[in-house]
């Protein structure tokens, strides 16, 4: 049983009064010797019985719950108490500092009869992408003064994984220059398998029933089999600049907050294509993912977003050293940065002048620095658009198809204008 602060300066007022009336032979000062040994009596009426046990079970069917940003979560606790009956039991499941609580409380004090069992609720939402970790759940008997606690600790945590939130972006097709062998929903040039019909053609031997045009075949009289305009599909692969060297902003409103949310919008939609849709988040360390196509890929891929970590121990050419060697050649690769690592602009530079599709995102960072600040100076901004206008174009000459995007506003208007202009261009 631990004694708190209350039990030891009323301890110290009891022989306070003692002290002093036996110094100055006055019974004035017993009196508050004997109110403080009444509420001591009162305290320990009230301490737990001996028997304290309450067993804890958080709610959860694998330990590992999953929510998009800014969506709400119930969390639920059942306790049960094995032993007699508590008065004063308070309850405190641990919340990391990001985690807000939108509806009921994590922290209570409550009543439990003996046997009897409680579930508790209560509802949070997490602002940013990342993996958090919610629990212990402790518990804390105490008498009615708090002269006396005894403590119960439940070790099971629950993982939460906040998700980013995607954009439903039905307008955007993104369509790589190289494309493979299997099928997608990209338009080929030649005949094969796909759903546009292109031409008929004599029957041969090996065509499959569906494939026979049954009409013509009775026209002609002489079997005709349909042709089809080929539909392919090709490796994209998403490199997310998450260099702490180059990061603005709060916690909740940042360029990488917006990269992560952008990768995991074009992400769903490359998947839906059918496209092989790979993934490589530069900071702490390389976080990467070898493209593939389904939805457990896509799932796969929204796990590694939250996986993310600021920092920057691997350099720039790690990157461009990974996505040559690992990944298949002829991708199309998306780095969506803000540009403001300098050395990164010339790693695009670099692949865009080698067998690569590339196309930049770019998160304007003075959109989030003009939203968070209130004194910004009109002469800084003038400087710094006009530098990052020299180094768009600069992109733009190398071939690199640039998107230059505010965070604040959907991604889909501004990538649905400069796609409209890439196929122009073809």
């Amino acid at each position: 049983m631990k004694k708190g602060r209350p039990f030891v300066y009323l301890a110290a007022f009891a022989v306070a009064g003692v002290v002093m009336g036996n110094l100055f032979g006055s019974p004035v000062f017993f009196i508050g010797t004997f109110s403080s040994l009444a509420l001591f009596v009162v305290a320990v009426r009230s301490l737990p019985p001996k028997d304290f046990e309450v067993e804890i079970e958080r709610v959860s069917d694998d330990g590992i719950k999953e929510v998009y940003v800014e969506d709400e979560l119930e969390i639920k606790i059942k306790l049960k108490n094995h032993g007699g009956e508590l008065r004063f039991l308070e309850i405190h499941d641990i919340l990391p500092p990001l985690v807000e609580v939108t509806e009921g409380c994590n922290h209570r004090i409550l009543k439990i009869e003996k046997n009897e069992k409680i579930t508790l609720t209560y509802k949070i939402t997490c602002p940013v992408t990342g993996k958090f970790k919610i629990g212990p759940t402790r518990l804390r008997y105490r008498d009615a003064f708090n002269f006396f606690s005894e403590k119960l600790t439940s070790g099971e945590k629950m993982e939460l994984r906040v998700l980013p939130r995607t954009e439903d972006m039905e307008k955007i097709n993104i369509n790589p220059s190289y494309t493979k062998h299997w099928l997608g929903d990209i338009k080929s040039k030649s005949i094969g398998v796909g759903s546009d019909f292109f031409s008929l053609r004599e029957y041969l031997p090996g065509d499959e029933m569906r494939d026979i045009n049954w009409k013509a075949t009775a026209k002609y009289l002489d079997p005709k089999t349909n042709e089809y305009e080929g539909e392919k599909s090709g490796d994209v692969i998403l490199v997310v600049d998450a260099y702490e060297e180059g990061m603005i902003g709060t916690r909740e409103n940042n360029p990488v907050k917006a990269s992560i949310d952008a990768a995991a919008s074009l992400a769903s939609v490359l998947l839906s294509a059918r496209n092989r849709v790979g993934l490589v988040v530069s900071g702490e360390y390389l976080n990467w993912v070898y493209p593939t196509t389904g939805k457990n890929h896509y799932h796969k891929i929204m796990a590694n977003l939250t996986k993310f970590e600021s920092g920057g121990a691997w350099g720039l050419e790690g990157v461009k050293w990974m996505l040559e060697e690992f990944f298949p050649r002829k991708s199309m690769i998306i780095f969506i940065s803000p540009l403001t690592v300098p050395k990164f602009s010339e790693t695009i530079i670099d692949l865009s002048m080698r067998e690569y599709d590339v196309m930049l995102i770019s998160p304007d960072p003075l959109k989030i620095e003009k939203d968070i600040l209130d004194d910004y100076k009109e002469g800084a901004e003038k400087l710094y658009s006009a530098e990052r206008k020299h180094l768009l174009d600069k992109l733009w000459a190398h071939g690199t198809i640039v998107v230059d995007w505010d965070p604040n506003e959907p991604l889909e208007p501004t990538l649905e204008e400069v796609l409209r202009y890439r196929q122009r261009r073809k």
